[in-house]
């Protein structure tokens, strides 16, 4: 099924005459690219694309089966939009209320010669098609590489923030268009921050370090976590504290990986996780979700977590990344991007989620 039949589905399912697309992420399927501005407008009949002259000669060679309307001073948002109204005999405008702040919403309201509804087109979102998820792949793949080289890289004395710019701009040279999100370098006590942004902090031999980032790939994203053992001292890796928390974890991702297939409750992957945590004895040292869809955005829905009972379906894709953290020790987080198949599951890293040493070849 394609894009605009799906949406004309659902306009028919919620008994919308039409739907008018403003954020960036819900536009890039159309446009080709990722930009806040212009909109989309799709009808029972028609699908049309406005934006103004930065933009138009690029959409122009991008788009097919759409109506291109350039937009200037004189030809406003409102001025073609109610043209397009009038000219389809449109009554009821379905616009997306959770990423329109709430004083355009009464501007549109105003402007707009229809009965405006607030609607929610993230859950279309929700299951890939076969183009999306090959981009998503080729993400994933820029990750997967940029974790070996960032894991030789490291070495002690080096800061964390020296860390992050080499895994951003190796991530850039590996065809990445940015980064999908502040790369987390977190070393040693700083590993108890879940969301510990690489910092001024020298990295020091024998500590653990936890890595997460990823990159957006023609507006499509990754998302890694992986965390190291830095090398430069002669204790035996076991003989090192928070190996047996990394064993627990890595028990932990494995269980929900091997939990996903069609059908599975994402509250029961989440499960999966947290009950062997909770176990080991460190279940209030697990304050995050399981995981989360990853698409255009880095964080979509639906997520691994214990309130959410979406079914899992063939072409979702969603992240694995249980973790324990110990404030004044440090932490471990393993996180992998998940395919639903037909039959089950695909990881869709091939970086080993065993520990590793950093600078080994």
């Amino acid at each position: 099924m394609t894009l605009l039949s799906r949406l004309r589905d659902w306009l028919s399912d919620n008994a919308l005459d039409a739907v008018l697309i403003a954020s960036r992420q819900n536009k890039l399927p159309h446009l080709g690219i990722a930009t806040s501005s212009g909109y989309v407008l799709i009808t029972r009949e028609q699908a049309h694309i406005l934006v103004d002259f930065r933009y138009f000669a690029d959409i122009v060679d991008r788009v097919k089966g759409y109506q291109l309307h350039l937009l200037d001073a004189t030809h406003t948002m409102p001025v073609v939009v109610n043209c397009l109204l009038a000219a389809e005999n449109i009554a009821t405008l379905g616009f997306e209320g959770e990423h329109v702040s709430w004083q355009t919403g009464n501007q549109w309201r105003e402007a707009l010669n229809a009965s405006l509804v607030s609607v929610s087109l993230d859950p279309l979102r929700q299951i890939k098609n076969t183009a999306e998820i090959a981009l998503i792949r080729e993400a994933c793949r820029i990750a997967d590489v940029s974790a070996d080289h960032i894991r030789r890289f490291i070495a002690p004395g080096m800061r964390e923030r020296e860390v992050a710019a080499e895994l951003e701009w190796y991530m850039k040279q590996q065809g990445a268009e940015k980064p999908s999100f502040n790369t987390i370098v977190a070393s040693g006590a700083r590993g108890a921050l879940p969301h510990g942004k690489a910092s001024e902090k020298v990295i020091v031999a024998g500590e653990f370090v936890t890595l997460d980032f990823g990159c957006q790939y023609q507006g499509y994203c990754s998302d890694m976590t992986r965390t190291f053992l830095v090398a430069g001292r002669d204790t035996p890796p076991e003989e090192t504290p928070l190996y047996d928390i990394y064993q627990i974890v890595l028990r932990a991702q494995r269980a929900a990986i091997n939990a996903i297939r069609p059908g599975v409750l994402c509250r029961e992957v989440d499960a999966a996780a947290r009950r062997l945590i909770a176990d080991a004895g460190y279940g209030d040292r697990f304050g995050h979700n399981t995981g989360h869809a990853v698409g255009i955005d880095v964080h979509e829905n639906p997520r691994f977590a214990p309130s959410d009972a979406t079914p899992l379906q063939p072409g979702m894709v969603l992240t694995v990344e249980p973790g324990i953290y110990l404030p004044g020790e440090g932490g471990v987080r393993i996180e992998d991007m998940v395919l639903v198949t037909d039959s089950g599951h695909e990881v869709l890293y091939r970086q080993p989620t065993e520990l590793q040493l950093t600078g080994e070849c």
